[in-house]
């Protein structure tokens, strides 16, 4: 595509967003074997912490734990406080200024580069991925290049906003629900049970730290991880044993589905548990089938790979997507190649295009000033 204009005016992107629908069978890009080279954790205050603090490992419950209630000590939740992309983006970058064997240095400058092309969230690559076949929502990343390698935020929307601020206390409940269904599963060490009379904190998080390539475009990304597999306690610190760690999802879902929850699940749900478990790795989701009291009654155990069979969505056209879209985004920062200069990707509801502004004030940047001070070798 032609160099956008700086004058905030959208152009469309050459990427066809409903290549799916053209009926050709796509083969899928290649794309490697996501390997864990790093991890975070964020406290019970939100705080970027360089850690594991936040690790837990999968502890299934014993047969007589069902039903367990979902609700118990709901009245006691902390919430978590509802951040920007902007902010998630911010701890990866947290992350590597701590992690400076990570940068090397520019041949031409004391400047300093990153062993990546895309530096994102696994929800904003996630986003990307089923961005084919999502008709309902706007969605908008703003991304920057900075050194070489392009990083991407994810920018909530008005409606985001406005549907956050209306949630019933029934929707409340039934996102609490979840976190309280990865209390019953997860503990702080292997083959210790879980002090479920604890109140569910929704902040604490652990995060790892992933890079893959995507057709020979190198991808480095932060993805919040639920438990981790093993009966021996993990040395994360071990770089062998991190490359190795197995990861498992949790979910909940309807303990006796009627036909709309099987069509949700099979349209849109399922698509958006199987890219999210493929950007990672993961091979297992362990689902808790929950009652609209939430009581759950017992554990579906999914495999991944099964996941996308026999459904309207083909993880091929997703990725050849992707691969299209990052492709045109490197495109256009290489010939803007301003770090100041930030575009903004639009994706709106019932559209077949992509759009693209360019932004350069000072109030949409993504990356921090003490960011790009590391980068120019400053720090």
């Amino acid at each position: 595509m032609s160099q956008p204009r700086q004058n905030h005016t959208k152009q469309r992107v050459n990427v066809n967003r409903r290549l799916h629908k053209s009926g050709q069978r796509y083969a899928f890009p290649r794309f490697g074997i996501p390997e864990c080279f790093g991890f975070f954790s964020v406290n019970a205050q939100q705080e970027f912490e360089d850690n594991a603090n936040g690790a837990s490992y999968l502890c299934m419950p014993p047969a007589d734990s069902f039903p367990m209630d979902l609700k118990a000590g709901y009245e006691r939740v902390i919430r978590k406080k509802k951040q920007s992309g902007v902010k998630d983006l911010e701890n990866l970058l947290k992350y590597i200024y701590n992690h400076q064997q990570l940068l090397t240095l520019s041949q031409s400058s004391k400047s300093l580069s990153l062993r990546a092309d895309f530096v994102c969230c696994r929800g904003v690559l996630r986003m990307l991925l089923c961005m084919p076949y999502e008709t309902r929502d706007a969605f908008y990343v703003r991304a920057t290049r900075l050194n070489g390698t392009i990083y991407i935020a994810k920018v909530e929307t008005e409606q985001q906003r406005q549907e956050d601020l209306n949630m019933t206390e029934h929707a409340k409940a039934m996102c609490s629900w979840g976190f309280k269904f990865e209390q019953y599963m997860l503990s702080t060490a292997p083959n210790t049970l879980p002090d479920t009379s604890l109140p569910v904190n929704e902040a604490e998080e652990f995060s790892a730290m992933f890079r893959c390539s995507l057709n020979g475009i190198r991808l480095m990304y932060g993805a919040e991880m639920d438990g981790i597999v093993s009966k021996e306690p993990v040395n994360l610190n071990d770089p062998h044993e991190l490359r190795n760690l197995q990861f498992v999802e949790l979910k909940t879902g309807p303990f006796q589905p009627n036909d709309k929850q099987n069509r949700s699940f099979d349209y849109c749900k399922s698509r958006n548990w199987w890219s999210q478990s493929f950007l990672v790795g993961i091979n297992t989701i362990m689902v808790g089938l929950r009652d609209n009291d939430g009581l759950c009654h017992d554990i579906d155990k999914r495999d991944v790979s099964q996941l996308a069979r026999n459904k309207p969505w083909s993880p091929a056209a997703m990725f050849v997507f992707l691969d299209k879209l990052l492709q045109e985004l490197k495109k256009t920062l290489e010939s803007i190649d301003n770090p100041h200069i930030v575009v903004e990707y639009e994706f709106l509801p019932h559209s077949d295009s992509v759009f693209v502004r360019v932004l350069d004030s000072s109030d949409v940047q993504i990356i921090p000033d003490w960011y790009r001070t590391l980068m120019k070798g400053e720090t």
